[in-house]
């Protein structure tokens, strides 16, 4: 029974993806239902509970540390993360008028905050290190980013507009496979995480959740 445990925990971690997804497109559907776009809150705090759960139960023995640890040398893919970080904030730069009060710009400021963390040390750090060890390269790239990518619209989309654009998809496609590189190419989260950071902030993610702000090819 022993010799079988790391096996299952594997594939426990495998399909955790598609649990985190499901409950989370639960709690949007049913919060939605109440509160509108507002469910964000409530999924946020699900969304991220479960990715900490995830993180604390799969990593093992691995501190987390280690996946913030200085980034090994390859400035050609740190410049791309950085670049694709920097992309979004020209809808920052249209949009910042949209900002009615202090509180929209708190949400949107703590959002972006804590967002990244829990989403590269799940998408990008434990569930893609752990999925190495049994497949090549190629399809944890495409694993791990294509169920980062339709967490979205299955998620956000449900009260967000924004989250259901094409365009977006395309955007965290690109986005989710140079991440998912950089990281393969530094061992490091650090350059990934302050990427995600400024992509959370330029997609002005609060006020695309609350409808706000909806991109104009809709």
């Amino acid at each position: 029974m022993t010799s079988h445990h790391p096996n299952v925990k594997f594939w426990c971690l495998f399909a955790s993806p598609f649990l985190i997804i499901l409950l989370g497109f639960l709690t949007a559907t049913v919060c939605h239902s109440f509160i509108g776009g507002w469910a964000w809150i409530p999924l946020a705090i699900v969304y991220w509970s479960l990715l900490g759960f995830a993180i604390y139960f799969f990593k093992d023995t691995r501190n987390l540390g280690d996946w913030f640890q200085k980034s090994r040398k390859s400035p050609f893919w740190i410049t791309i993360t950085m670049l694709i970080g920097m992309f979004p904030l020209t809808i920052l730069m249209m949009n910042y008028h949209l900002f009615e009060s202090a509180w929209l710009i708190f949400y949107w400021l703590v959002f972006a905050l804590i967002n990244p963390w829990f989403e590269e040390y799940y998408w990008r750090g434990v569930l893609f290190d752990r999925l190495l060890t049994k497949y090549p390269k190629w399809f944890v790239i495409f694993y791990t980013t294509a169920l980062f990518v339709i967490s979205h619209p299955l998620m956000w989309g449900v009260f967000s507009y924004a989250s259901r654009s094409y365009h977006l998809y395309i955007y965290l496609s690109v986005a989710g496979i140079v991440w998912a590189i950089t990281y393969l190419k530094t061992q490091s989260l650090r350059a990934i995480i302050l990427s995600h950071f400024i992509v959370d902030i330029g997609n002005l993610t609060v006020l695309t959740f609350l409808n706000l702000y909806i991109p104009p090819t809709m």
